[in-house]
């Protein structure tokens, strides 16, 4: 989610994407407060605290998870997706504009406005995308969504 704020045709910090900086109390990021959390008890947030928060941001770290993420479930394939990553990306501490700029969750033309014509996104991106959140399950009281 960090990254869905991107807008290709802003300039400078406007373009905002990969920051390190969430809104946690917009309703498209319900949920990721038990993924990422300040009080110790959220497993990822303690593995980077633990162990990469010295020398990585939160926006490489999260990137980097997700491309892990990418790894392992692609790893039964014959050739398995390994993503490339740079290194570089700056946190912010403060985003209160990207949430405004989060995908209502209905239509396809929501999808075409947020991934194809603001973020520069292809078509087979944004279905890949939108297909990674079918692994593991929705639950009604994190994101609204059930299943």
């Amino acid at each position: 989610h960090d990254f869905m704020d991107f807008d290709r045709n802003a300039q400078g910090e406007a373009r905002l994407g990969s920051d390190g900086c969430l809104d946690f109390t917009h309703q498209a990021n319900a949920g990721l407060p038990d993924i990422w959390c300040d009080d110790g008890s959220c497993p990822l947030t303690n593995l980077y605290n633990g162990a990469y928060a010295s020398f990585m941001s939160k926006a490489d770290f999260w990137v980097a998870s997700a491309n892990a993420v990418v790894e392992v479930t692609s790893s039964d394939l014959r050739q398995p997706l390994v993503l490339p990553f740079k290194w570089g990306r700056k946190d912010r501490d403060t985003c209160p504009e990207s949430s405004a700029r989060l995908p209502e969750p209905h239509g396809c033309s929501e999808v075409e406005k947020t991934f194809i014509t603001r973020m520069g996104l292809t078509w087979t991106d944004a279905v890949a995308l939108m297909g990674a959140h079918t692994l593991g399950k929705g639950h009604e009281e994190f994101s609204g969504h059930e299943g």
